[in-house]
């Protein structure tokens, strides 16, 4: 495979280190992506070609489990804070936006609450729900409007390390792994993975992100529904935009609904056909980003 990337370099961390894979416009505004859950670094908003379509210079990395990143067993969602500091420093940008999708959701909430100061553009795309945070009385369960799938592993998260482990290995490897949640899948989401270049891009998501077996989805899970968040959305002051997918089955609507009660100042936007693979819309999220941080 010739790389579709125009660079890569490993970065070292608090919990170790993370690879990173630089996309799109060396000379572009810096747009920080935050994968999904379980994914890798390869899997970038709008294909391999969203980010130099955009404009921009997108940093993926790889969350320690997954792909070219050693596990970081204890790791929590606010640690994405600093590994995007460090991306960050190592690209020479002082105003940088975040973008994160699925799992990476909350992950790039968090940068953009710790680093105020530096994240001027925050985009949640399809992401997970605020189920780790809490503020003035409001709770949101990770579960709600998920498939009974989304739903046992959560709950198998909620259990401990032990009884994630023993939940994820039943569903096989790999890719397969995901079988009983793309069955489920509307017909936007099964347009977009029929169409080969996705189908190309897929393979090799997969087959990076179970590198490591599924080390990387158990320590997701965990930090996502087994540990505090440990930060305020209060204090995101960017420009927030949320997007869902009006018929996903894997992450519904509601949970851009409940971050829009931490978020009072975003705009949220729900596709009413569009599923979980918002591959159509994320060029143009992409520039949004871009726009943010050159302004």
């Amino acid at each position: 495979m010739n790389a579709p990337w125009t660079r890569q370099f490993e970065l070292p961390t608090a919990t170790g280190s993370i690879r990173v894979r630089e996309w799109g416009d060396p000379d572009g505004p810096l747009v920080v992506f935050h994968h999904g859950t379980p994914s890798s670094s390869i899997a970038v908003p709008g294909g391999w070609a969203g980010p130099s379509t955009a404009g921009v210079r997108l940093c993926s990395y790889d969350r320690p489990g997954y792909g070219g990143s050693p596990s970081a067993p204890g790791r929590t969602v606010a640690d994405a804070a600093e590994w995007s500091r460090r991306i960050a420093d190592a690209c020479g940008a002082d105003r940088f936006a975040v973008l994160g999708t699925s799992g990476g959701g909350p992950h790039a909430v968090a940068t953009a609450a710790l680093l105020p100061e530096r994240v001027t553009a925050l985009c949640v795309d399809v992401g997970l729900g605020p189920a780790g945070v809490g503020s003035g009385g409001f709770v949101f369960d990770g579960a709600t409007g998920m498939v009974a799938e989304t739903v046992a592993e959560i709950s198998a998260a909620r259990r401990g390390e032990a009884a994630l482990r023993e939940h994820l290995r039943s569903l096989g490897n790999g890719a397969e792994a995901l079988d009983d949640w793309f069955a489920r899948l509307p017909a936007s989401d099964r347009e977009i993975l029929g169409r080969p270049e996705v189908q190309h891009e897929e393979a090799v998501e997969a087959t990076e992100w179970s590198v490591h077996g599924i080390d990387g989805w158990v320590d997701d899970d965990l930090a996502l529904f087994a540990r505090d968040w440990t930060f305020d959305p209060s204090r995101v002051l960017a420009a927030t935009r949320l997007v869902y997918g009006g018929a996903d089955v894997l992450v519904p609507a509601s949970h851009g609904r409940a971050w829009l009660e931490l978020l009072p100042h975003a705009e949220l936007q729900v596709v009413s056909d569009g599923g979980h693979w918002m591959r159509d819309h994320e060029v143009e999220l992409l520039r949004w980003c871009g726009a943010a941080v050159a302004v």
